[in-house]
């Protein structure tokens, strides 16, 4: 089936930005704002941001995590400061461990990433209270206020802030752009975690009109007073916020799991609109929650809290289905946004105060993990592969994506999110050159396939029609872009139904790195070129001659096209199938990239690289050896590991051997619903973690040592993981008791005959049993070239 889109435009006006906001480093880098995109030194800068939260992570192994973050693609870390966690008791403020905000900053900086400080006061976050103190409420003034007794708390909390981050903005060299002032004011009310259960009490959300302006401006200036100087200031802008003119940029998002839209009477989540393709820089589109009390072309769309999972609720236990995170961000950059935030990219374990948990009472009391694409114990997750290649392309490609203005086809307006049946897609274009954007996923809907797709990308008398060799068909739950009239170093890509990642140059060649969609053959069409002597592939075919080609890749198999040019140099194509795609790893060495790819995470350390092997103590793993690649070979930083490497014609493929580490797990079934375990104290020698696999059936899992809950967890199916390594203490208390409540499925009703109190009688199937317990290390190999 034919789809048309009409993309022949002029290009999109843009032009500086009316924010008054930017700035340099002594280095003289300049940050900057047009009214589409954000700058550095005057070209488009796509930042990528991702949240972890330092305070719910242990301060031993943050900049591991940095580094997984960063090899991610993420370059911006925003992490709230959740006030409860710093001043638990009022006077009493503690920056140590981990919740030293100063060295988590100043390790984002040494690993070449950006900070965003989400300095609140309110921050929610699920954190008791939103992370304002237990201490804050019942006072004269109300919390959120402009109340002077309240906003001299706030003076307070922000000369703390800056005095930890003194230094360490951007004007000093710093890594800090940016700071996000309240959230969701007007939005998210401040639940008093103290008398309130499940969401049943709030209080203030916020103030509105010029009250709520006036707040805004009034945080601003003590942020500024007290040193938190950042070229961009932000504000989330969704549920009527209030924001300052000029002065902060709204941040949005979406996610495509909303546990607070269920209650006991409302047990089932209707789809979100967050994949249905809207132009986010267009007045007249229909936005839903996007609805600006300012023109959308004035700034910016950007977002800071797209879904990179959800949180399980007491009420709503889902399953974060990887694709829709990739869909989500697809959705947003087809839509016109040049700078996406993810909420969470990293999971976390909440720390226990002096005063109790210090969760919000509709969450887990400990586990944050939020199924993010990197999990709570630094877990890779499978939508990570998904992101990666992505983030890779913004990276490398932003001058191209950022100034594309959105298109969409006759009839978008029309679909809905219940729509299962229509094929959505839109486009980015400058007129002449852009990429189309197809998505077939929606959260809470099962949507059709299809089979035989053809695009007509109209530009003026230029009609690219495409696939012409192959069927295009696009799966359900499928989402992803293609590029046409796509410059290929001189060359013109007319399309491909593949999508571009990234690109390792040298002065011999240049190769480009595509990503085929699962199911989908990779066919590359070649414009008509003078200077092409040759046009090869290891697989797949090619049809033309002398200047016009296409190459058609099996989607099942990995190839690399060569093309050689007089007087030019030789440029490459390597179509990867989606399953290798998702195991790319791109390095930088002396200012240039690298790939590596590996099915075992690594980072990117000094010294060279570091794999992170759940399990498997023996792995292999490739790298790009047809670029600008050191001749020098990768060699163990270990003792007790080898390495072993051979060419495998374009690559370089290495096998690692490290010592294999049993564990010694004692299983002791006490009851169906509780277990005993036990584990050596000296487990955690040889290897970077263990991590526990609990297969149970039940609703909330609780992991005791000693009395004292170390761990739980929502059930939903998945398993439930416990990574050790945080919890030496609790293994030095001996056994671990892990525990679960009955899993009901059925009726509650009142007992009428109930004499004394309301006595609640249920009726069904009630299950609580665990299945099986499994530990599995973790191993640590460094390498070195």
């Amino acid at each position: 089936m034919k789809h048309t889109i009409q993309a022949h435009i002029a290009p999109k006006e843009i032009y500086p930005s009316t924010l008054r906001l930017g700035g340099s480093n002594p280095e003289g880098d300049q940050i900057s704002f047009t009214n589409y995109y954000m700058e550095l030194n005057g070209k488009p800068y796509f930042a990528i941001c991702g949240e972890f939260h330092y305070s719910r992570y242990p301060e031993a192994d943050w900049e591991t995590e940095l580094r997984q973050m960063k090899m991610s693609g993420i370059n911006v870390i925003a992490t709230y400061i959740f006030w409860n966690h710093h001043e638990e008791i009022e006077g009493e403020f503690n920056w140590s461990g981990n919740r030293d905000l100063r060295k988590f900053v100043e390790l984002c900086h040494d690993n070449g990433l950006y900070v965003i400080l989400r300095v609140g006061p309110f921050c929610h976050g699920e954190v008791r209270n939103g992370g304002l103190p237990d201490w804050l409420f019942g006072r004269e003034f109300d919390v959120r206020s402009n109340d002077e007794g309240y906003l001299s708390y706030v003076r307070r909390l922000f000369a703390e802030i800056g005095r930890e981050a003194d230094g360490l903005m951007y004007k000093d060299g710093g890594p800090v752009i940016g700071i996000q002032l309240e959230n969701e004011f007007n939005a998210a009310a401040a639940l008093w975690e103290q008398t309130a259960k499940q969401g049943d009490e709030y209080l203030s959300g916020g103030i509105g009109g010029a009250e709520g302006s006036e707040h805004m401006r009034l945080l601003k200036e003590y942020a500024v007073d007290s040193g938190l100087i950042a070229p961009i200031y932000t504000s989330t802008g969704w549920g009527e916020a209030p924001f300052l003119e000029d002065e902060v940029l709204p941040l949005y998002g979406g996610y495509a799991y909303t546990p607070w839209s269920i209650s006991d009477p409302n047990q089932v989540q209707k789809p979100t609109p967050e994949y249905v393709f809207v132009n986010f820089h267009d007045d007249q589109a229909p936005g839903g929650e996007f609805n600006p009390p300012y023109s959308r072309t004035k700034y910016p769309f950007a977002c800071c809290e797209m879904g990179g999972g959800m949180q399980t609720w007491y009420l709503s236990r889902f399953q974060v289905e990887p694709e829709s995170v990739l869909a989500m961000t697809l959705m947003k950059l087809a839509g016109g946004c040049n700078f996406i935030g993810y909420y969470m990219f990293h999971g976390g374990t909440n720390p226990v105060g002096r005063t109790g948990y210090l969760n919000e009472s509709t969450t887990p009391k400990l586990t944050y993990d939020f199924q993010a694409p990197i999990g709570e114990f630094g877990q890779i997750r499978e939508s990570n592969g998904l992101l990666r290649p992505l983030h890779y392309f913004l990276r490398r490609f932003a001058d191209r994506l950022a100034p594309m203005a959105t298109l969409l086809p006759e009839g978008a307006e029309a679909v809905t999110p219940e729509d299962a049946h229509t094929l959505r897609y839109a486009v980015r274009t400058d007129g002449k050159s852009g990429f189309l954007f197809v998505n077939n996923y929606q959260d809470h809907v099962e949507m059709d396939g299809h089979e035989g797709v053809v695009f007509e990308v109209k530009l003026g008398e230029e009609m690219i029609s495409f696939p012409q060799r192959s069927s295009l068909t696009v799966k359900p739950k499928a989402s992803f872009l293609l590029p046409f009239n796509f410059a290929l170093d001189g060359l013109n890509l007319k399309y491909a139904t593949a999508q571009p990642v990234t690109a390792v140059e040298s002065a011999e060649a240049v190769t480009y790195f595509f990503a085929m969609p699962e199911g989908v053959d990779g066919e590359f069409q070649l414009d008509a070129q003078d200077g092409i002597l040759s046009v090869a592939t290891d697989a797949g075919t090619i049809e033309g001659s002398g200047s016009s080609y296409n190459m058609l890749i099996p989607h099942q198999v990995s190839s690399m096209i060569v093309i050689k040019r007089d007087g030019a140099r030789e440029a490459r194509i390597y179509a990867m199938s989606a399953k290798e795609a998702a195991t790319l790893w791109e390095l930088e060495e002396n200012g240039q990239s690298r790939i590596v790819l590996s099915e075992v995470p690594l980072v990117q350390t000094p010294d060279g690289i570091e794999f992170l092997s759940s399990g498997q103590n023996a792995f292999t793993f490739r790298e790009y050896a047809g670029g600008a690649v050191a001749e020098a070979q990768w060699s163990t930083l270990q003792a007790d590991a080898s390495i072993s490497g051979r060419t495998e014609g374009w690559f370089r493929s290495y096998e690692v051997q490290g010592p294999q580490k049993e564990i010694a797990l004692t299983t002791r079934r006490l009851h169906d619903h509780k277990l005993a375990l036990q584990l050596p104290e000296e487990v955690l020698q040889g290897t970077g973690e263990v991590l526990l696999s609990i297969d149970y059936t039940g609703n909330v899992g609780y992991a005791f040592a000693g009395g004292q809950l170390f761990h739980d967890h929502f059930y939903n199916g998945l398993p439930w993981e416990i990574g050790l390594s945080r919890f030496r203490d609790v293994l030095r208390r001996g056994e671990i008791i892990l525990e679960t409540t009955p899993r009901r499925t059925g009726s509650i009703t009142l007992a009428a005959d109930a004499a004394m109190a309301v006595e609640k009688v249920f009726e069904g199937e009630a299950t609580a049993v665990f299945h099986s317990v499994t530990a599995t290390p973790v191993y640590r190999i460094a390498l070195k070239r």
